[in-house]
C-alpha cells in the first residue's frame, strides 16, 4: 500500500481590498475548492484570508476604491500594515506548502488580487520562513508575470486547480500548469468550514457558483482567452445541494449566484433550476439570492416573474454602455432596447435591479461618456457600479491599445494590479474627475447592504508622503 506523506499547507488570499482601508470577507470560490480537495485527501490544511477584518473595519466604498487606488503601486507595499498579520499567521502554522491567490480563476473580471502582491507575498514567506518553503502562485493573471517576480515562485498555475493540485503539492511540482479545466463540476467537493482561519459570518458564504466560463465574447473579458468558450455547469441537483448545505448547515440565506452569467440560456437545465430553486423557497422563506444576468435573455415580465418565485430578489446586469457604437466596439451582443426593456419589466415584477458600467472604450471621448449618463438615470436602478475598463493582456481590448499602453509607461512591470477604479487607467482612456464624479453619484443600494456597511473612507496621500504612515479619514456612507 502507498503511503502518502501528509504536508502542512497554507491557502492564502493576499491582501487587496485592506490595503486600501476596505475588507472582503467573502470565501472566494477557487482558492476554497483547493483548500477542500487537499483537506479530504488527509492534508493539514489552513485557508487564511488576508483581506479579512473584524467589525472594526467598515467596508469601503466605491468612491473611496477610486481615490485610495495609488496605495496598490509596487512600491508603497512595503509600507502597508495589512500584510504584517498575513506574515504572523503564516509563520505560526509553519507550512511547508503555501498556495497564493493573484485574483480569482472562476470570476475572471472581478477584483481580487494581482501579480505583483501575490509575488511580493512569496517572497516575504521566502525571507521571512524560509527558501525550502513551496510557494505555488495560483491566477489566471501570472501568465503575464515578468521575469523577476516570477523567480519568487516555485510554481504557476495559471488554470484551475482542482484536479491537479494534489499532485503538484505531494511531489512538489515546480514550473507552470495551464490549460486544464475542472469539466465534472458535479464531482466537486461540497465546501467545508474546518480549516478556516478566520470566523467568518453565514453571509461570508454568500458566493456560490453553478458554472464556470461564459459563451459570450465580450472584448474586455478574460473568459474568451482563458476558457476560449469552454463552460462547465453543476446540474441543478449538485447546486441545491450545495445551497441546502450552507442555508442548514453554516446558516446562510442570502446567496450570490456568482456566475458570470446565471442561467445562460432557456434549456431544460434553466426550467429544472427554476423548479428546485422554486421549491427550495417555498420550504424555506428566509432564502432568497441575486444574480448577473445579460439584458437579453429574459424578454418578458412573466421570465422576471419566475425568477422572483424563484427565491431572486436582487438582478446585477452587464450594461457597460449607453451608446450603441459603444456596445458594438465591446462586442457586447446587446441593443439599447435590450437593455430599457430589462430594466422596465424587471421593476414590474418587483425585483430590485444593479446597472454595471463600463467606462473606456477604444475610439471614444470623454463627452460621448458624458453624454450617456442620462441614459443610465433613465433607467432607474437602485445601485449602478462604476467600472473603468482595464485592458487585461490577452483581452481584445489590450491588444487594441497595447501599443499606446506602453507609451504611456503602463503595464512595462508586467500586468499591474489594477482595481476597476483606477486613476492610471481613467487617465489613459481621457475620462475627467468631472465626468467620474457625475457616474460616481449615480444611485447606490448596493444588493449585500443589508449585512456589510459600506463607507467612504479616504487615504491621507500628503501624510503618507511625508511620513510613510497610512491613515484612512472617514466621511460618509454609500
Amino acid at each position: 500500500m502507498i503511503v502518502i506523506k501528509k504536508h502542512r499547507i497554507a491557502c492564502v488570499i493576499p491582501p487587496y481590498y485592506r490595503l486600501i482601508g476596505s475588507k472582503n470577507n467573502r470565501l472566494t470560490p477557487a482558492m476554497h475548492y483547493v483548500a477542500e480537495v487537499l483537506h479530504n485527501k488527509g492534508h493539514e490544511v489552513c485557508f487564511i484570508n488576508g483581506d479579512f477584518a473584524d467589525d472594526t473595519v467598515s467596508y469601503a466604498d466605491r468612491i473611496s476604491l477610486a481615490e485610495n487606488n495609488w496605495l496598490f503601486k509596487r512600491e508603497n507595499l512595503p509600507f502597508n500594515p495589512a500584510f504584517e498579520g498575513l506574515f504572523q499567521q503564516i509563520k505560526d502554522f509553519n507550512p511547508q506548502t503555501v498556495i497564493i491567490g493573484a485574483g480569482d480563476v472562476l470570476m475572471p473580471t472581478v477584483e481580487l488580487g494581482s501579480n505583483q502582491i501575490c509575488a511580493y507575498v512569496s517572497k516575504n514567506i521566502k525571507s521571512q520562513i524560509g527558501e525550502h518553503v513551496h510557494c505555488i502562485g495560483y491566477g489566471h493573471l501570472l501568465k503575464f508575470l515578468n521575469k523577476e517576480d516570477r523567480s519568487y515562485l516555485d510554481t504557476v498555475i495559471l488554470c484551475e486547480a482542482e484536479t491537479i493540485i494534489e499532485k503538484i503539492v505531494e511531489d512538489e511540482l515546480k514550473g507552470e500548469f495551464d490549460e486544464v479545466w475542472t469539466t465534472d463540476l458535479d464531482n466537486l467537493p461540497i465546501l467545508t468550514n474546518d480549516y478556516i482561519s478566520q470566523d467568518v459570518k453565514p453571509y461570508d458564504w454568500d458566493y456560490i457558483m453553478s458554472m464556470r466560463g461564459c459563451p459570450h465574447k465580450c472584448n474586455f473579458c478574460f473568459h474568451p482567452c482563458m476558457r476560449h468558450g469552454r463552460i462547465s455547469f453543476q446540474s441543478p441537483e449538485r447546486f441545491l445541494r450545495e445551497i441546502r448545505h450552507r442555508l442548514y448547515q453554516i446558516g446562510t440565506s442570502q446567496f450570490y449566484f456568482a456566475d458570470t452569467i446565471f442561467l445562460p440560456n432557456k434549456g431544460n437545465r434553466t426550467n429544472e433550476m427554476l423548479k428546485q430553486l422554486t421549491q427550495l423557497k417555498a420550504e424555506a422563506s428566509q432564502f432568497s439570492w441575486w444574480a448577473e444576468a445579460r439584458v437579453d435573455l429574459f424578454l418578458s415580465k412573466e421570465d422576471f416573474l419566475r425568477l422572483k418565485e424563484a427565491g431572486c430578489r436582487h438582478i446585477k446586469f452587464g450594461v457597460e454602455a449607453g451608446n450603441q457604437k459603444m456596445l458594438d466596439r465591446l462586442n457586447k451582443g446587446t441593443k439599447l432596447e435590450d437593455i430599457q426593456n430589462a430594466f422596465k419589466l424587471s421593476s414590474e415584477a418587483g425585483l430590485q435591479r444593479t446597472a454595471y458600467i463600463l467606462l473606456g472604450c477604444p475610439g471614444f471621448t470623454d463627452q460621448d461618456y458624458r453624454d450617456t449618463l442620462q441614459f443610465f438615470r433613465d433607467l432607474g436602478a437602485e445601485n449602478y457600479v462604476l467600472n473603468i475598463n482595464i485592458p487585461y493582456q490577452g483581452t481584445v481590448s489590450y491588444n487594441e491599445v497595447k501599443e499606446e499602453l506602453h507609451t504611456q509607461g503602463l503595464y512595462l512591470d508586467g500586468e499591474e494590479g489594477f482595481m476597476h477604479i483606477a486613476e492610471d487607467m481613467q487617465h489613459f482612456w481621457g475620462i475627467s474627475d468631472t465626468t467620474l464624479d457625475l457616474f460616481l453619484q449615480l444611485k447606490k443600494q448596493k444588493e449585500d447592504s443589508f449585512c456589510r456597511k459600506y463607507i467612504t473612507k479616504i487615504a491621507d496621500k500628503e501624510l503618507f508622503n511625508k511620513t510613510k504612515e497610512i491613515v484612512f479619514h472617514e466621511q460618509n456612507g454609500e
